[in-house]
């Protein structure tokens, strides 16, 4: 192979002229083939973008009617201001993503369903480029983002995922390593391990730990540490140091230090009442050398 066609070859490859070789068909390039590419279609609506069409279609199944009748019902609902022609396809497509979503979330483990996953990160994309103007991509494969416009719009829909108080600081963190785009494959990861968290969340909520203690001020635990007896939370207290369990639930922290096949009773650190006290991440480590960065520092008038 002459030196040309090689530097030729490798440049074809860097840009990722030949992806269609090894690329696996994307759910939402299924969807495309099923809809049919035909702008007559029933299934079909031309003013908007293939995402959007492919969102909306997952919509009027979530509601058991055909696109067509949705928009309708969005023809016939929506005021005259919000159907020009500029914000059609945005309005229209955000009028069936937010009735689909208040519909899906009453599901128990909507979080879990993978459907579920791929349809609120579809909307994401689909509302970027909404109508059939806005047509970035042919198909939307791995490469596909969100930008944090359409995460914010979207995602404050369900609140357990976002907020309009903490989507910038979520969408930071979740872009961090990808320019300012969200990925599915990091947003599909940040919604299993918010599954996960609510799981356990729930049964330590509904567990009897503590519950003398809790009962009183309907206290719900957020974090138990410390439980396998090989890997305890230490307590430092001076230049003393004591192994044990710590509980942490919406009012206060408790410490249970270990006996020889129980623990003490548990010390109370109150977060709740209005004390003089100072709470802040510290360094910690053996004979108080500053080693660790896992503690907590907690000081107040009241110990």
């Amino acid at each position: 192979m002459g030196s040309k066609s090689r530097t030729m070859l490798e440049g074809l490859v860097k840009q990722g002229s030949f992806k269609w070789l090894t690329k696996t068909p994307s759910s939402f390039d299924e969807d495309l083939d099923e809809m049919g590419s035909s702008s007559t279609g029933k299934s079909w609506l031309p003013e908007l973008s293939p995402a959007a069409n492919v969102v909306i279609r997952k919509c009027s199944k979530i509601f058991g009617i055909p696109m067509n009748q949705l928009q309708e019902n969005f023809e016939a609902e929506a005021s005259e201001s919000i159907k020009h022609k500029s914000q059609y396809a945005r309005n229209f497509l955000e009028y069936c993503c937010f009735r689909a979503l208040a519909l899906s979330i009453q599901v128990n483990g909507y979080l879990g369903d993978k459907q579920f996953r791929h349809l609120t990160f579809d909307m994401m994309v689909a509302w970027e480029f909404p109508a059939a103007s806005s047509q970035p991509f042919a198909s939307m494969d791995e490469d596909v983002t969100a930008g944090l416009e359409a995460f914010s719009r979207i995602a404050s829909a369900v609140p357990i995922i976002s907020n309009a108080i903490v989507t910038d600081s979520i969408f930071g963190v979740l872009t961090s390593s990808t320019g300012g785009r969200l990925l599915f494959s990091v947003y599909d990861k940040y919604l299993t391990c918010l599954e996960r968290a609510i799981k356990k969340f729930k049964n330590q909520s509904e567990s009897s730990h503590l519950s003398a203690l809790r009962t009183a001020r309907g206290e719900k635990i957020l974090e138990l540490d410390g439980t396998v007896t090989t890997q305890p939370v230490l307590e430092h207290v001076g230049i003393s140091a004591w192994p044990g369990r710590l509980t942490l639930t919406d009012h206060a922290l408790y410490f249970e230090a270990h006996r020889v096949v129980s623990y003490d009773k548990p010390k109370l650190y109150d977060l709740s009442d209005d004390l003089n006290q100072i709470v802040r991440p510290e360094l910690t480590g053996p004979w108080g050398t500053r080693l660790f960065d896992k503690a907590v520092s907690y000081k107040s008038v009241s110990l």
